[in-house]
């Protein structure tokens, strides 16, 4: 027969209390983890389908109903105009599959590429010089043959327990899918 150690009586409840919140803190982790990844490829998923939807609809008739953005934060400007077209927005925001209930300032924009900085050694994806001077009709579907559409979608992510999993709170998410246009 076995004889206990004197001592050794009740240690075993505080080790699981150790063990288990350690292995609570990998699982919310791997579970937060999860979440944002999911999160980043449908949006990601949705960008793509809304950039192509955009080269493909620029002579519809609804294409015409835009408003411009022009806010600094955003990286656009008065030169560099994003666009926020209706109908873009709502068939994007309808592949995202309610994925953008999760993000607090979300936003949709549609712009022209600058085709001269998507081939730099490191490319960079920003709207396209609009002339102001000569042409005031700065527009998103006047892009020609070849010239390159993108669809940007920007919001932050708010993480379900970011201080317990050391997370930054919230997390900027900033996706661009870029295609070329079938206009001319």
């Amino acid at each position: 027969m076995l004889a206990r150690r004197p001592g050794r009586r009740g240690a075993t409840l505080p080790e699981f209390a150790l063990l288990l919140t350690v292995f609570l803190m990998f699982l919310f982790g791997v579970f937060e983890y999860a979440r944002y990844l999911l999160m980043l490829h449908t949006i990601t998923n949705a960008a793509r389908d809304g950039a192509r939807y955009a080269v493909i609809s620029s002579s519809n008739s609804s294409a015409g109903t835009f408003t411009t953005d022009t806010t600094a934060a955003d990286g656009y400007s008065g030169t560099r105009p994003g666009f926020n077209v209706p109908f873009i927005t709502t068939y994007t925001q309808a592949r995202m599959g309610g994925v953008d209930n999760m993000l607090k300032n979300f936003k949709i924009r549609v712009f022209p590429c600058d085709t001269a900085s998507l081939y730099l050694a490191t490319p960079v994806i920003q709207p396209k010089i609009q002339p102001t001077a000569t042409n005031t009709t700065v527009s998103w579907n006047n892009a020609q043959f070849g010239e390159r559409i993108a669809v940007r979608i920007k919001g932050s992510y708010d993480p379900i327990l970011p201080s317990f999993l050391w997370m930054s709170d919230p997390l900027n998410l900033d996706v661009v899918a870029v295609m070329g246009s079938e206009g001319g």
